[in-house]
C-alpha cells in the first residue's frame, strides 16, 4: 500500500520509560507525519523510547491501550515515580483502563497491531503515527471499551519527567533519510519453515507462536515469584532496602546448610575415621572451643573494622573450607578443614546481627531478625534432606562439595554492601556524634557489656545452655541410628522435619515478639526462658520415648520450642547493648556457651555418660542444664527496661556532650551525666551531674555515706558505673580501666590508704614512675623535684611508709601523685587524721599544684578547711546532687548541713537505757584512778616515740590528748591497750598493774579502745558486728548449749538481739542494719566503731580521733553524744583529737605530746594558748584549727 497523507490532527500519547525503575511520563505530542502501516521511523528519528500510538479510528483519544513493555521494561504495569505524600502511580481519574484478554494476560503492540501470541523477540521500537482524517478504520480485535484519556500536559510534576524528543518542523517535510527508501534497509530473516523463493511450511509459524507463548507464561510466572518474594521482604523490613537483608539472609542458609550436613552425616565420619563417641565429641567440641574462643576477637574487630567486607571474607573462608572437607581422607586434615569452616561461620551470628541492627529500625527489628535467623532454619530444613540424599546416592562426601558454588556466589554478591552507620537506627543524630569518638580498648568494652545486669544474666545462662547444645550436634543423628537403627536418608528427612518446625516456631516468634513488647520491655526474654525450659523437658521426653513415631513428634515439639526462643531473645540483647559494643556483645555469648561446654560437660565429667550408659542416659544428663539456664534467662526480664532505656539514654547523651563541646568557649575538662553506681545490686549514686573545668579546684562534699568516694572511684575507673556517661578531655571514659585513666591523666589520692606500709619512701617514688620506667633519667629528674617539694620527706627514704607520721604519709601520697603528671588530681580526704600545722602545710602545696595548670577535686568533710581552697562546690547527700554552687552559700543552707547519725542521738533526753544497766556517775576529776602509766618509754630503731611519759585517767573524767602527727599519740595508745610492750614503765588499771596483760585481758578487765582507720570485721553485717561486741556481758559461754539450743542460751540470744537494736537506735545506723561493714562509707564505719566502743561499757573508753572521716555535722554532734555516753554510763574517756572545738568543748583536762615526752598540761583555755603548743601544733591558720563549728564569711 503506498503511503497516503491525511490532515495534521494532534493526538494524546503516553510513552513508556525503557527502565523499569523509571515512572511513566505522560505527555502530549503532535502525531505528525505521514502515515504507514509498518513501523517505520522518521528520518533522523532515534530507535530509543518504546512509545505506544493511539488507536487508528475516530474517538482515538479515548482509546489508548496499555501496553507491556518488554524485557527491560520487568513485564509489569507501568508506575509514575512516588511523590512525597502519595501513593506511587497516577491517579485514577488520568489512568487508562487496563484491558484484559482471554486467559488472563494484557494486550501486546507489536508490528503495527495487536497479537495474542506474545511479543516478538528482541526490542520493539513503535512510532506515534498519526490517525487519518476520514472514515476511521475499524481495529482487527474486538474493542473492550473505551479508556480515559491521559492526564492533561499540564501535571504538577511534570517537571521530574523524561522530556518528549523534539518532532520535525511542521513548514516542511521530514528530511531524506537513507533507511525510508526501497532497499535501504536490511533484509528481513526468514521465518522458521520458510525457504527463498518458497512458500512458508504450513503451521511453522504457529509453532512459532505457540513456543513463544508458553516461554512467555514461564517468564511471567518467574516473575510472580520474584515480585512475591520482593513484597514478602519489603513487608518485613517496612519497606526499607531488602538487599541487606536478601544477602545475609543467603549466607546464613548456605553456612547452616554446611553445619546440618556434617550433624547428619556424623555416623559416617565417625564410622569413616573409626573414632568413639568420647573421641568424636573431643574432635567436635576441640574444634568449636577455637572457633569460640576466636567470637570474642571477631566481635572486638567488628566495632572497628568494616563489618561488609568480614561478612564476605567470612563467607568465601566457609565456602571453600566446606569444598575441602568432602575431600579430606586424614583425621587432622578434616580437624583442619571444619575449623577453617568454623572461622568462616565465626562473623554469623555477631557481624550479621549487628549490622542488620544498624540498617533497620527498632520497630522491625524482631520482624528483621525473625527472618534473619529463618535462614539458618532453612539451612537446618533444606541441609539435612540434600546431605541425605546425596550421601545414599554418591556418599557423604559429595554432600560438601556441591556448596562451593553458592556460597561463592553469595558472597560476591555481598561485595555490594556498605557498612551502616552503628546506632544509626536508634538515634541518626546522636549516631553521627558517636561515630566520631575513637572505638573502646577491649577492657573498657568488656567493662561496658558487663555493666548491664541483663547482659550479666544472659551471659550466666550461657554457660548452662552451652553445656546443653554442643553436645546435642552429634547426639541426635547418634540416637536415631543406635536406638532405631534409621539411615541416611531417615536421618535427613527427621532432621529436615524438626528443621522445619525451628523455622516456624522462627517465623511465629517473630510477629509474636513485637506483640510482646506492647505489653513491657522484658517480656519477650521471660518467654525465651520459659522456651528454653520447654527444650529441655522436650529432651528428657525424646530420651525416654521406646518408640520411633514417638521420638519423631517430641522431636518436633521440642524443635518448635527451640525456634520461639531465637527472635525475642535476639531482639532483646540488641536493645540492651550500648551502639558502640553491640558486635562485641553477640560475639560474647559464645565465650560463655563454650565454658559451659567445657565446665559442665567435660571436666565434671558428662561426656562419659553416653559410652558408659548409652546415649539415652547422655541424652536426659543435659536436661537439667537446659532447665537452669532457661531460669536463669527468665529472671533478666526484669532488668531490660532500664537496660533500653539506659542504652537509649547514653546514645543521646554521647551526642549531646560532645556537641556541648564542641560548641562551648570555656572548655569543660569532666563531665559527668546521669551517673548511676552499684554495689552488689544496691544503688549508691543516683543520676549524679557534674561539670569541672580546666584549672578549677571544686569541693566535693556530703553527708556520710552520701557517695563522695564513690564518684571519686566511678572517675578513676576504679568502680565501674552502671548507668550515665563520664566524659574527660573530649573521650568516654565511663567504663575505661584505672590503667586508662592514668594514662589519660587522672590520678587519685585515697584517703587514708594511700601508702604501702611495708615499702619505704624510695620505693614508692619507683612505683610512682611505672608510666614512665624504662626512662632513667626522667625517674631520676622527677624524684628530685619531688624532695625538693616534700623536703621532710629526704630523711626517710630508707625508712618504712608505716614507720612515718601521717602527715609525713600524706605527703609521699601527693609527691606519688604529682609523679604521674597529672591533668586531673583527685584528693579524698585531705585532711584525715592530720594536725592542724599539718593540714596548713598541705594546703600550701596543693595552691602550689594548682597553680601549675592542674585541675583538682577535693573530697572534704570540712565544710570550713573546703572554703580555704574551691570557690565552687558539689553537695551529695543520699546518693544525689542536693547543691552545687559558690561554697560560701553551704553554710547558710541548714537543711543540707546537718547531722544524719549523731544529732538525734546526742540530743535524746534519756532514750532507751543501755542494756548493761551501769549506774550513772557525775563527772569527778577528784575520784579514784582508773587508768595510769608511769614512766612509759618505748623506741622503734633508735626512735624514742614515747618518751617517760606519765598520765592519769580518773573516774569520770574525759582527758584530752593532742599533738602534731608523729608525737606518739597513737603508740601511747597501743602501749595502754596492750598491742605493744613497753620498753620501760607500767601500766595501771584499776590499781592493778596490767603491763604484762594482753588485749583480751585488758578488754575483759573494762578497759576499751577505737582505732583511727575504723577496724571493724569487714565481712560481718552492723548488727553482727555490734553483737560481737556485747560480747564481754555474755553470760553463757558454752558452745555445746548454744549448739543444742538450750533455753539459756536462746534466752540470751533474745537479750543480745534487744542491745543490738538499742544501739542502733542511739546510733541511728537503721538503714545500715543488714549492709555489710565493707559497703559502708569511711564516715559509716567510723559511727559503726564508735558504736561498738559503746556496746562495751567499758569503766575506760579509749577513742582515737573519734571525728576523722565524719561530716562536719556529725563532728558538731559528737561532743554531745560523748557527754552523754560518760552520763550514762559513767566511764572515764582519753580521746586523741585534731578537731579543736570539738575536743576542747568535752575535756576536763587536755595533755599536749611532742616527739614522744608532755609538753603541756592544764586545762582547754590553757593549752591552746600555749606558746610551745602554738608552734608545734596549732599554727596560725583558723581555718585549719577551727575545723568545726561557726565560722565567720568574713
Amino acid at each position: 500500500m503506498g503511503p497516503r497523507r491525511h490532515a495534521r490532527r494532534r493526538g494524546v500519547l503516553l510513552r513508556l520509560s525503557c527502565r523499569s525503575c523509571c515512572g511513566v511520563p505522560l505527555c502530549s505530542l503532535d502525531a505528525e507525519g505521514p502515515f504507514r502501516s509498518r513501523v517505520h521511523l522518521r528520518a533522523r528519528q532515534r530507535a530509543c523510547r518504546p512509545v505506544v500510538r493511539p488507536e487508528r479510528g475516530a474517538q482515538q483519544a479515548g482509546c489508548v491501550r496499555p501496553v507491556r513493555v518488554h524485557r527491560r521494561g520487568g513485564g509489569c504495569s507501568p508506575r509514575l515515580p512516588a511523590r512525597v505524600g502519595r501513593p506511587r502511580g497516577v491517579h485514577d481519574h488520568g489512568q487508562p483502563r487496563r484491558l484484559r484478554l482471554r486467559g488472563g494476560r494484557g494486550p501486546h503492540v507489536a508490528r503495527g497491531r495487536h497479537t495474542r501470541r506474545g511479543l516478538l523477540r528482541g526490542p520493539q521500537v513503535l512510532r506515534a503515527d498519526r490517525a487519518p482524517p476520514q472514515e476511521p478504520r475499524r481495529p482487527r480485535h474486538r474493542r473492550r471499551g473505551a479508556v480515559p484519556a491521559a492526564l492533561p500536559a499540564g501535571r504538577a510534576d511534570r517537571g521530574r519527567l523524561p522530556r518528549a524528543r523534539p518532532a520535525p518542523a511542521r513548514a516542511r517535510q521530514p528530511a531524506w533519510d537513507r533507511r525510508a527508501e526501497p532497499g535501504g534497509r536490511p533484509p528481513r530473516r526468514p521465518e522458521r519453515g520458510a525457504g527463498r523463493g518458497r512458500r512458508a511450511r504450513p503451521g511453522g509459524g504457529a509453532h512459532r507462536r505457540i513456543g513463544d507463548a508458553r516461554g512467555c507464561e514461564v517468564e511471567r510466572r518467574g516473575r510472580a515469584v520474584i515480585s512475591w518474594a520482593k513484597t514478602r521482604f519489603e513487608r518485613v523490613t517496612d519497606g526499607v532496602d531488602i538487599f541487606p537483608l536478601v544477602v545475609l539472609f543467603a549466607l546464613f542458609f548456605f553456612d547452616e546448610f554446611d553445619t546440618s550436613a556434617f550433624a547428619v552425616l556424623a555416623p559416617n565420619i565417625q564410622e569413616y575415621f573409626h573414632l568413639t563417641d568420647r573421641a568424636f565429641g573431643l574432635i567436635v567440641i576441640g574444634n568449636l572451643s577455637v572457633v569460640l574462643a576466636l567470637a570474642v576477637p571477631v566481635g572486638f574487630y567488628g566495632d572497628r573494622l568494616p563489618r561488609s567486607k568480614m561478612v564476605v571474607i567470612g563467607a568465601l573462608m566457609a565456602g571453600v573450607f566446606s569444598f575441602l572437607t568432602g575431600t579430606a581422607t586424614l583425621l587432622y586434615a578434616l580437624i583442619l578443614y571444619r575449623l577453617g569452616n568454623g572461622m568462616g561461620r565465626l562473623v554469623n551470628d555477631p557481624v550479621h546481627t549487628s549490622l542488620l541492627a544498624d540498617y533497620y529500625k527498632p520497630s522491625t527489628r524482631p520482624r528483621v531478625f525473625s527472618f534473619h535467623r529463618n535462614g539458618e532454619q532453612l539451612g537446618r530444613v533444606v541441609g539435612p534432606a540434600v546431605a541425605g540424599i546425596t550421601a545414599a546416592l554418591w556418599g557423604f562426601r559429595a554432600a560438601f562439595l556441591i556448596l562451593i558454588v553458592p556460597i561463592v556466589a553469595t558472597a560476591l554478591v555481598a561485595t555490594r554492601l556498605r557498612d551502616p552507620r552503628r546506632g544509626g537506627t536508634d538515634d541518626p543524630a546522636a549516631a553521627v556524634e558517636a561515630e566520631r569518638e575513637d572505638p573502646p580498648p577491649f577492657p573498657e568494652a568488656a567493662r561496658t557489656l558487663f555493666a548491664v545486669p541483663t547482659l550479666r544474666r544472659q551471659y550466666l545462662s550461657f554457660v548452662f545452655i552451652g553445656a546443653g547444645l554442643i553436645p546435642l550436634a552429634y547426639y541426635l543423628p547418634l540416637f536415631l541410628k543406635r536406638e532405631f537403627g534409621v539411615a541416611e536418608f531417615g536421618r535427613g528427612a527427621i532432621t529436615a522435619m524438626n528443621a522445619g518446625l525451628t523455622f516456624a516456631g522462627v517465623l511465629l516468634s517473630g510477629r509474636w515478639t513485637a506483640r510482646w513488647l506492647t505489653r513491657g520491655m522484658g517480656e519477650p526474654l521471660k518467654r525465651a526462658g520459659l522456651a528454653v525450659v520447654a527444650v529441655g523437658i522436650g529432651l528428657a521426653a525424646v530420651a525416654a520415648s521406646p518408640w520411633l513415631w514417638l521420638v519423631v513428634v517430641l522431636g518436633a515439639a521440642t524443635s518448635f520450642a527451640a525456634g520461639v526462643f531465637t527472635p525475642p531473645f535476639v531482639t532483646t540483647q540488641a536493645l540492651v547493648s550500648p551502639a558502640r559494643v553491640r558486635t562485641l556483645s553477640f560475639g560474647f555469648g559464645a565465650v560463655f556457651i563454650l565454658l559451659g561446654a567445657w565446665l559442665l560437660f567435660i571436666i565434671v565429667p558428662v561426656i562419659r555418660v553416653s559410652d558408659v550408659y548409652g546415649i539415652r542416659w547422655g541424652i536426659a544428663a543435659t536436661v537439667g542444664y537446659w532447665v537452669i539456664g532457661g531460669l536463669i534467662l527468665r529472671s533478666a526480664h526484669r532488668f531490660v527496661a532500664d537496660d533500653t532505656n539506659r542504652a537509649l539514654r547514653n546514645l543521646a547523651l554521647t551526642a549531646e556532650l560532645r556537641g556541648a563541646r564542641l560548641e562551648a568557649r570555656e572548655s569543660a575538662l569532666l563531665l559527668c551525666r546521669d551517673v548511676d553506681v552499684a554495689y552488689d545490686g544496691v544503688q549508691v549514686l543516683f543520676g549524679v551531674d557534674m561539670e569541672v573545668h580546666e584549672g578549677e579546684i571544686v569541693a566535693l562534699l556530703g553527708t556520710n555515706g552520701a557517695g563522695k568516694s564513690t564518684l571519686l572511684r566511678a572517675i578513676a575507673g576504679v568502680v565501674d558505673p552502671v548507668g550515665g556517661l563520664i566524659f574527660f578531655d573530649g573521650r568516654d571514659i565511663t567504663h575505661a580501666d584505672p590503667v586508662t585513666g592514668a594514662q589519660l591523666g587522672i590520678v587519685q589520692v585515697p584517703g587514708g590508704k594511700a601508702v604501702f606500709p611495708t615499702l619505704t619512701v624510695a620505693e614508692h617514688f619507683r612505683a610512682a614512675s611505672w608510666m614512665f620506667d624504662e626512662d632513667e633519667a626522667r625517674v631520676v629528674a622527677a624524684r628530685g623535684e619531688m624532695l625538693q617539694r616534700f623536703p621532710r620527706l629526704r630523711d626517710h627514704l630508707d625508712h618504712l611508709a608505716g614507720d612515718i607520721s601521717g602527715g609525713e604519709q600524706q605527703m609521699l601520697a601527693l609527691a606519688m601523685a604529682f609523679l604521674a603528671e597529672p591533668k586531673l588530681l583527685i584528693i579524698d580526704e585531705l585532711s584525715l587524721g592530720l594536725a592542724p600545722i599539718i593540714v596548713e602545710q598541705l594546703l600550701d602545696i596543693v595552691r602550689d599544684i594548682h597553680a601549675r595548670g592542674t585541675t583538682i577535686i577535693l573530697v572534704e568533710q570540712s565544710v570550713n578547711v573546703a572554703l580555704t581552697l574551691a570557690d565552687r562546690a558539689y553537695f551529695l547527700e543520699k546518693g544525689e546532687v542536693r547543691f552545687e554552687g559558690v561554697t560560701s552559700e553551704l553554710l547558710e543552707r541548714d537543711d543540707l548541713l546537718r547531722s544524719v547519725f549523731l544529732e538525734g542521738a546526742a540530743s535524746a533526753k534519756g532514750g532507751s537505757k543501755p542494756a548493761a544497766a551501769a549506774p550513772r556517775h557525775e563527772p569527778s576529776p577528784s575520784g579514784r584512778v582508773l587508768l595510769a602509766a608511769h614512766g612509759l618509754t618505748k623506741s622503734f630503731g633508735g626512735i624514742r616515740a614515747v618518751d617517760d611519759v606519765d598520765l592519769e585517767v580518773r573516774e569520770g573524767e574525759i582527758l584530752g590528748l593532742i599533738g602534731p602527727n608523729g608525737a606518739g599519740k597513737t603508740t601511747l595508745f597501743d602501749l595502754l591497750s596492750g598491742f605493744l610492750v613497753p620498753d620501760g614503765g607500767s601500766v595501771w588499771l584499776d590499781d592493778v598493774v596490767v603491763t604484762a596483760w594482753g588485749p583480751d585481758r585488758r578488754a575483759r578487765a573494762g578497759l576499751a579502745r577505737s582505732f583511727q582507720d575504723a577496724r571493724i570485721f569487714s565481712s560481718l553485717t552492723v548488727a553482727e558486728n555490734l553483737a560481737n561486741a556485747l560480747e564481754r556481758h555474755l553470760e553463757v559461754r558454752d558452745h555445746l548449749a548454744a549448739a543444742l539450743v538450750l533455753p539459756a542460751a536462746l534466752e540470751q540470744e533474745d537479750d543480745v538481739g534487744k542491745r543490738v537494736t538499742a544501739l542502733i537506735e542511739l546510733m541511728g545506723l537503721g538503714a545500715f542494719r543488714d549492709k555489710f561493714a565493707r559497703e559502708l562509707s569511711t564516715g559509716t564505719r567510723r559511727v559503726v566503731d564508735l558504736a561498738m566502743a559503746v556496746a562495751h561499757y567499758p569503766a575506760v573508753l579509749m577513742l582515737d580521733e573519734p571525728s576523722s572521716g565524719i561530716a562536719q555535722r556529725e563532728t558538731e554532734a559528737l561532743g554531745p553524744l560523748l557527754l552523754r555516753i560518760r552520763r550514762e554510763t559513767g566511764c572515764a574517756m582519753l580521746v586523741i583529737e585534731h578537731d579543736m572545738p570539738l575536743i576542747t568543748s568535752i575535756s576536763d583536762e587536755i595533755v599536749a605530746l611532742e616527739l614522744g615526752h608532755v609538753i603541756a598540761r592544764g586545762t582547754a583555755h590553757d593549752v591552746v594558748r600555749d606558746p610551745q603548743v602554738v608552734a608545734s601544733y596549732l599554727g596560725t591558720d583558723q581555718a585549719t584549727i577551727a575545723r568545726s563549728g561557726a565560722r565567720s564569711l568574713s
